[in-house]
C-alpha cells in the first residue's frame, strides 16, 4: 500500500503541472482567433466618406431617374445630374459643406440644386431644373427622405 501512495501523488503533480500550460494555450488560441475574427471584419475606411459617396451615389440616381421620366426638353442635357453631383462631393471632400447639410431634407437640397445652378459655368440649368427635380423627388420616393438618403431605396432600388 505504502508504494502505491507515492505513485499517485506523483501522477497528479505530472497532471497538474501539464495542465496549467495546456489552459493558457488554449486560452491563448481562442483570444488571438477572436482578435483575428475582429480584425477581417474591421472597416478601416471612414464611416463618413462611405456615406458621403453612398449618399451622392443616391442623390445622382434620383436624379437620373428624373431625367428619364420627363421629356428631354424639359430635363435639359443629361450630364447635369453628374455635374451636380461632382459639385457636392467637392464641397464635402474640400471641407466647405457637410453632405447632410447639402441633401439632409428637400429644402436643402434644393438650395444645394441652386447654388451649384448658380455657380456653375455657363452651361449649367436653370434655377427651376432644381425646383423641378426636387419636387420629382419628393412625389416618387419610397418612405422619408432620410431613409432613400442613407439607404438609398428611393426609387425601390
Amino acid at each position: 500500500m505504502t508504494d502505491i501512495l507515492p505513485t499517485d501523488v506523483s501522477t497528479t503533480a505530472t497532471r497538474r503541472r501539464w495542465l496549467l500550460p495546456v489552459i493558457a494555450v488554449a486560452l491563448l488560441a481562442a483570444g488571438l482567433g477572436v482578435g483575428l475574427a475582429i480584425a477581417a471584419g474591421r472597416d478601416d475606411s471612414s464611416p463618413a466618406q462611405a456615406s458621403t459617396a453612398v449618399q451622392v451615389s443616391n442623390v445622382n440616381q434620383a436624379c437620373t431617374n428624373w431625367m428619364m421620366s420627363v421629356p428631354a426638353t424639359s430635363a435639359g442635357t443629361s450630364n447635369w445630374c453628374g455635374d451636380m453631383t461632382a459639385w457636392m462631393n467637392q464641397q464635402v471632400t474640400d471641407g466647405r459643406m457637410m453632405g447632410m447639410m447639402m441633401w439632409g431634407d428637400p429644402d436643402r437640397m434644393l438650395a444645394s440644386c441652386q447654388s451649384w445652378a448658380g455657380s456653375s459655368n455657363a452651361g449649367a440649368p436653370p434655377l427651376s431644373w432644381c425646383d423641378d427635380m426636387i419636387a420629382w423627388m419628393r412625389q416618387h420616393m419610397n418612405g422619408d427622405w432620410d431613409g432613400w438618403m442613407m439607404n438609398g431605396s428611393m426609387m425601390g432600388r
